[in-house]
């Protein structure tokens, strides 16, 4: 059970990355388009 649960966390950790990437990238691109 306990490895069943660490591994769905793991899956989260992976999936709160992708969005902080993307967000990350977006904030990137707003700002440069902020200074243009």
């Amino acid at each position: 059970m306990a490895r069943s649960k660490s591994k769905h966390r793991r899956v989260q950790n992976k999936i709160k990355q992708k969005w902080k990437r993307q967000f990350k990238r977006k904030a990137a691109k707003a700002a440069e388009g902020a200074k243009k």
